[in-house]
């Protein structure tokens, strides 16, 4: 009869050697494979087994063979270990490296539609420097605070190195342009009807449809098909598939206009009042510096967008 389990947590020794045992089959090559020896393995598994309160290995004279509970349990843990050992490895290569390491913080939707895909030219811009990119969505959040360069979107502030005004426009996919006879030029009223898509952000940092509507002067009724998503990425794959209309921001629908999976109606909006701000840690630093300019020159590149809304 199984032993009642044991509070806590097993030891991870105690998990890496049940883990092995089963994906060798042997205890000896269990030992071999973690450089200890077949008596260490087994007092191990026995430690495990008493702390689950489970017995996960037939023992008899046709060797080991794991029970279906040992098994199972196998195929649990064994990706979590897999994942333990691969962020280890990946912690003691940035420890051994010579190159300094910059961690640059950015909103999701920024670091997912904009910086992502650049992320292998800056590497090669710089060449020198290790980089790593975390998505935030607050500047409070811990990342953010222990970032080199931090990108993300509020209300113009003295303390941003660079500020790019908040640019919208509404959006669409090719075939569904093609399908409504819709182009730049079309009015307001020839989509205002079409499925609208937006996120479900109640955060006044951020331009909805109604805010949209009153800043490029046109009349704003809620639709009756009004469509929300919790991720800005996620609502343009959904305008990419056709789904509908959503408002564009400039800096991350650019590439996708330009390459022609989305198409720009109109008018466009600009809100001197907000927009990306970007911040570096150590202002006097020349290599933060250097990565700034790069993304300034990329942020430079010219969009296609629609006219800019006359002032209501």
């Amino acid at each position: 009869m199984a032993e009642r389990p044991k509070e806590g947590l097993p030891t991870l020794k105690a998990l890496v050697a049940f883990e092995a045992a089963v994906r060798l089959g042997s205890l000896s090559a269990a030992a071999r494979a973690l450089s200890t020896t077949q008596p260490a393995i087994s007092q191990r598994i026995r430690g495990l087994e008493e702390a689950v309160g489970q017995v996960l290995f037939e023992r008899g004279g046709s060797g080991l063979r794991p029970t279906r509970e040992g098994l199972r349990f196998h195929d649990e843990i064994a990706p979590a270990l897999k994942t333990i050992e691969g962020s280890i490895r990946a912690l003691r290569g940035r420890a051994e490296s010579t190159r300094p390491r910059v961690l640059i913080a950015a909103d999701f939707g920024f670091a997912h539609l904009w910086l992502l895909p650049r992320l292998a030219r800056l590497e090669a811009a710089t060449p020198d420097v290790e980089l790593e990119v975390v998505s935030v969505d607050r500047r409070a959040e811990s990342a953010a605070r222990a970032a080199d360069i931090r990108i993300h979107f509020d209300a113009h502030h003295d303390g941003a190195e660079r500020f790019y005004p908040e640019r919208v426009f509404p959006v669409c996919s090719p075939a569904f342009a093609d399908r409504h006879g819709l182009s730049v030029a079309s009015p307001v009223d020839a989509w205002c009807t079409l499925p609208l898509l937006h996120m479900d952000e109640r955060n006044p940092r951020w331009m909805d449809w109604r805010r949209w509507s009153l800043s490029a002067g046109v009349s704003y009724s809620e639709p009756d098909r009004l469509f929300t998503y919790n991720n800005y990425p996620l609502l343009i794959g959904a305008v990419e598939a056709g789904d509908g209309i959503a408002l564009g921001w400039s800096p991350l629908v650019g590439d996708r206009l330009r390459e022609g999976r989305l198409v720009a109606l109109g008018p466009a909006v600009t809100r001197a009042s907000h927009g990306y701000a970007v911040e570096r840690r150590h202002a006097d630093s020349t290599l933060l510096r250097r990565i700034v300019d790069w993304m300034d020159a990329e942020l430079a590149l010219p969009a296609v967008a629609p006219e800019e809304a006359p002032r209501p």
